[in-house]
């Protein structure tokens, strides 16, 4: 509760700013997700029983609309919608068994942001910006997965029910024209405050199994370092 209450204040505050120099342009964005271990969003890799599983997050990617609003000459409001594929490759293998195996498998969210956009005029052309924020995120559902090698092999990741909130931060800069629009080029750190899902690696045949009663899992804290692109079109 106390985080929807942030949530929203953090809107209202936002969009209640207003200007005689304000005004509102519309972009497109385009984030290819870098795996980081550095802020927790690289390989995992855990033990149980003789059982060795590795998580490793693969290529992904998140695109959607921005809209901003500019309160003044300093700062602006960045908000939008984006949506948001993270792909995944969990394997196991247990020498003493021949075990071998992997799944591949994605998560998809749907993100609602609101950031507060500050900006330095490098050159004529050039700004530097630097944002900060927050966002809601939804998870489209729970996912469910066999091995690559044999149905014996599975995993189901359940997510948290009702969404969760992020922390955005952003660094970037960016070209502007009057006539062709803005061109812009940075990074962002998206930072959950909780762990947004949870993943159940099991195996199981006739003679042997692993994690039937769920106590064995990966923690998935949702974590993810992205490259930025946007354009803004022209008014």
């Amino acid at each position: 509760m106390n985080n929807r209450i942030l949530f929203l204040l953090f809107f209202c505050f936002a969009f209640s700013a207003k200007s005689q120099n304000s005004k509102t342009t519309f972009g497109l964005q385009y984030k290819p997700i870098i795996p980081a271990a550095y802020f927790n969003a690289a390989d995992i890799n855990k033990s149980a029983s003789s059982y060795n599983l590795n998580l490793n997050p693969k290529y992904s990617n998140s695109f959607g609309m921005v809209i901003r609003h500019k309160i003044n000459k300093t700062f602006s409001v960045e908000s939008g919608l984006n949506y948001t594929q993270r792909n995944f490759k969990l394997t196991i293998s247990n020498n003493g068994i021949g075990l071998d195996d992997f799944t591949n498998f994605n998560m998809r969210s749907y993100e609602f942001p609101i950031q507060i956009l500050t900006y330095v005029r490098a050159s004529e052309y050039w700004y530097l910006n630097v944002a900060f924020g927050i966002s809601h995120n939804v998870l489209a559902s729970d996912v469910f997965s066999y091995g690559e090698g044999s149905r014996n092999f599975l995993q189901e990741s359940y997510r948290k029910n009702g969404g969760y909130r992020a922390l955005l931060a952003n660094v970037g800069m960016e070209y502007r024209t009057e006539e062709k629009g803005y061109y812009y080029f940075g990074a962002s750190l998206h930072n959950p405050w909780r762990v947004i899902s949870r993943i159940y690696p099991k195996y199981k045949t006739n003679t042997n199994e692993f994690n039937t009663d769920n106590e064995f899992y990966f923690d998935m804290l949702g974590n993810f370092v992205t490259i930025d692109f946007r354009y803004f079109f022209a008014e």
